[in-house]
């Protein structure tokens, strides 16, 4: 049965991984949408309905824990740390296809050589239309091999999808972990982080964020960073999607 997770974190030393470790509750997924309420800012899955509940009040994260596609892998895996900075245009769901592969194209990048990637980001990307509604979405490709945002922060947006498919994924604190009086003025990370390690998103794995602007939520959006990978010899490829 597919099933999701509504869960608190509580981040501990696991001696058979850097990552924290979930205390949660597991529900059928049907039930969970019909009837369940929704009792912790954080909800994990293993299938993609879980990113459909990030409209929920008091919900800041949909997290969908998928297996890494080993042909998109290699596609990426050509990818140079300068060939995507950074890159952003205005997109939709009529014109994402076209979007994306004008961004490879301006880049120098034959967008055939990215038959896969480029699918799955349509998949990743039919999700995200279906809960931005009528907003205006930025579509983002990066690749780069810097550190991005080092301090772990609040979007000043409504709705952001995130995929890493090469490289260390975005590091993120539960709400619990969060002080959120130093974060709100300033303070450095070890200020902010109350106890434990940050948690993080394996390559593959497809959240969508809520930000401080969406109504009803200021104040309360995931706080999370970039992860620290500049001088480590590695590169990350990310896809994104903004309202």
């Amino acid at each position: 049965m597919k099933r999701y997770s509504i869960t608190q974190y509580y981040n501990v030393k696991s001696p058979w991984s850097n990552h924290a470790l979930a205390m949660h509750q597991i529900l059928p997924l049907q039930a969970s949408i019909s009837s369940a309420p929704v009792t912790a800012p954080h909800l994990i899955g293993d299938c993609p309905d879980v990113l459909r509940q990030v409209r929920e009040p008091g919900v800041n994260l949909c997290l969908w824990q998928r297996p890494a596609d080993a042909a998109i892998i290699r596609e990426v895996s050509s990818l140079r740390a300068s060939d995507l900075p950074d890159v952003r245009c205005p997109t939709s769901s009529d014109s994402f296809e076209d979007d994306v592969s004008t961004l490879l194209q301006q880049k120098g990048l034959d967008p055939q050589a990215f038959e896969h990637w480029r699918a799955d980001m349509r998949r990743l990307a039919d999700l995200y239309f279906s809960v931005s509604g009528n907003r205006e979405v930025t579509l983002r490709l990066l690749t780069t091999d810097e550190d991005e945002c080092r301090r772990f922060h609040v979007d000043r947006t409504q709705l952001r999808l995130l995929c890493t498919y090469r490289g260390p994924g975005t590091e993120w604190l539960p709400d619990e972990q969060v002080d959120r009086v130093a974060q709100s003025m300033g303070a450095p990370n070890d200020d902010i982080i109350r106890f434990g390690e940050p948690s993080r998103f394996e390559s593959f794995w497809a959240g969508i964020l809520k930000g401080d602007a969406y109504p009803g939520n200021a104040g309360h959006g995931l706080v999370h960073r970039s992860p620290p990978i500049e001088g480590k010899g590695k590169t990350r490829v990310l896809f994104c999607l903004d309202c």
